[in-house]
């Protein structure tokens, strides 16, 4: 192969992965690629701890123990018209509290952020699959504008 043609070719292999091509939103499809695969990377928590507070960005995993309490934290901005709501709230492996609390609590001034809290208790062991969605509340019929899910493997409690 002569010089000439090796230098086109590795000009013509730079130009398609470092220039974007037309018509290729997201980037060149090596990129694209990469991102599709990198997207929803989930984040590994390991073993939670009794009383945790988990503030969660993107789905994650992790370890429970039977019988340990632990709480999720998922981050929003007031006045947005969007709140986050628990989809999974009967598992028989991880139980939700109906109810979730706000902080800072009470009313605050619109564009501020906050932690929207979910009580969660470890019941019986197995695997819990959670799923938190960010909807809004004014048009009950829009799809979620975010999902992120909590998959818990629940241990049994260590024999004393």
């Amino acid at each position: 192969m002569s010089t000439l043609l090796k230098i086109s070719v590795v000009i013509f292999l730079c130009a398609g992965v470092f220039i974007p091509m037309q018509g290729c939103k997201n980037g060149p499809p090596p990129v694209m690629l990469a991102r599709r695969l990198f997207k929803n990377k989930d984040q590994d928590l390991g073993a939670i701890s009794q009383g945790a507070v988990l503030k969660l960005t993107k789905s994650s995993d992790g370890t429970a123990t039977v019988g340990q309490d632990f709480k999720v934290s998922l981050a929003s901005k007031s006045g947005d018209g969007q709140a986050w709501q628990c989809r999974t709230a009967s598992d028989p492996y991880v139980l939700v509290d109906a109810a979730s609390e706000t902080d800072p609590a009470g009313t605050v001034a619109s564009g501020t952020g906050i932690q929207t809290i979910y009580h969660l208790h470890a019941n019986a062991a197995g695997n819990a699959k959670i799923e938190f969605a960010l909807v809004s509340t004014t048009d009950k019929n829009s799809s979620a504008k975010e999902t992120i899910t909590l998959e818990v493997e629940v241990k049994a409690a260590a024999a004393k």
